[in-house]
């Protein structure tokens, strides 16, 4: 009898969204990596490496570093990066150092974004949903 792959739960989370961006005075999308693990002395920054190429998004988890502010802080690790420019159906393709990926298919437009999965056990989820951000 075939073993069944053991249920995980995911690791991180990515958020796509809309954010009005007041330094630039531009709506920008917004890609928002988080741990669901809860740090509760450091606050941790994901370092990300993210490429785009034609109808192609990959972004690299490359790992967790200390932020730059020595106060204490509660909560999970943050990677972000905002675009101004992504429009239509993207590929996109999430992954771990350890080779581990996940994809997805966004769609975006000027009001909008969809986001379709597509591992059975992913290690991140992906929601449209908007987040507050400091």
């Amino acid at each position: 009898m075939p073993r069944k792959k053991k249920q995980r739960a995911p690791e991180y989370t990515l958020r796509v969204f809309h954010h009005y961006d007041e330094r630039i005075r531009k709506v920008v999308q917004v890609f928002l990596v988080q741990t669901i693990k809860e740090f509760t002395s450091f606050n941790y920054e994901i370092l990300l490496d993210i490429t785009v190429r034609d109808r192609e998004i990959q972004i690299k988890i490359l790992g967790l570093r200390t932020t730059a502010l020595t106060m204490p802080g509660i909560g999970p690790a943050q990677g972000r990066h905002d675009f101004t420019d992504l429009n239509g159906s993207y590929h996109l393709t999430i992954a771990k150092l350890d080779g581990e990926l996940n994809e997805f298919q966004i769609e975006l437009t000027a009001s909008t974004v969809s986001i379709k999965e597509s591992a059975p056990v992913p290690f991140i989820t992906a929601s449209n949903k908007p987040v507050t951000l400091s």
